[in-house]
């Protein structure tokens, strides 16, 4: 493993053509089996600091303050110097594992109120207030926390229109539903 990751190159290629060959120095490989495992084994000193500041939300003693997904990160917090407190922190560690938290790409929201008028500051830029979020592909609404899943729907319908232009006229719904369902779990069939 240290010799697949150690020595791991990459090369550009367009139409027919490569590009030369340069060295990666860091990450995982995206894709691949191990990478969230290694990705859990490298931030999971985020997430034990983050649970030990008493500053996230928790359910009884279970520390729920931090979600992740990949390279998203969800902080939650009861406020707002909380939450500053948290970012932070996963700031502080950033530094030390050379980690890019981008303050353009994240938005701040509340749940049950109005956005307060408070600023609260990434690498010196204030992190924007917004009216929705989108998280894994789910619009999550401000003040309520329910779930927008309007985007969702319409790419399912474009989806599935898409399998029944394929399978052409004669093919039946059920048959369609069936094929789609398989889809949504193996992967394997892409309308396009």
């Amino acid at each position: 493993m240290r010799s697949w990751y150690g020595q791991l190159k990459c090369t550009v290629r367009w139409q027919n053509n490569f590009g030369k060959c340069f060295p990666v120095l860091c990450g995982v490989r995206q894709g691949g089996v191990l990478s969230p495992y290694l990705f859990a084994l490298y931030i999971d000193d985020l997430i034990d600091s983050l649970g030990l500041l008493g500053y996230g939300c928790y359910i009884g003693h279970l520390f729920v303050g931090c979600l992740f997904y990949a390279d998203d990160i969800v902080l939650l917090s009861p406020s707002s110097f909380g939450l500053q407190y948290l970012i932070n922190v996963c700031l502080q560690f950033g530094s030390h594992w050379d980690i890019s938290f981008n303050p353009l790409k994240s938005q701040l929201m509340t749940f049950g109120g109005d956005n307060p008028i408070i600023d609260i500051n990434m690498n010196g830029l204030s992190i924007p207030w917004a009216s929705k979020v989108k998280y894994s592909g789910v619009w999550f609404s401000c003040n309520s926390g329910k779930t927008d899943l309007t985007d969702t729907i319409r790419r399912f319908y474009s989806q599935f229109n898409n399998i029944m232009l394929v399978l052409g006229k004669g093919c039946h719904e059920v048959n369609a539903v069936h094929l789609a369902h398989t889809d949504l779990w193996t992967g394997e069939f892409s309308p396009n």
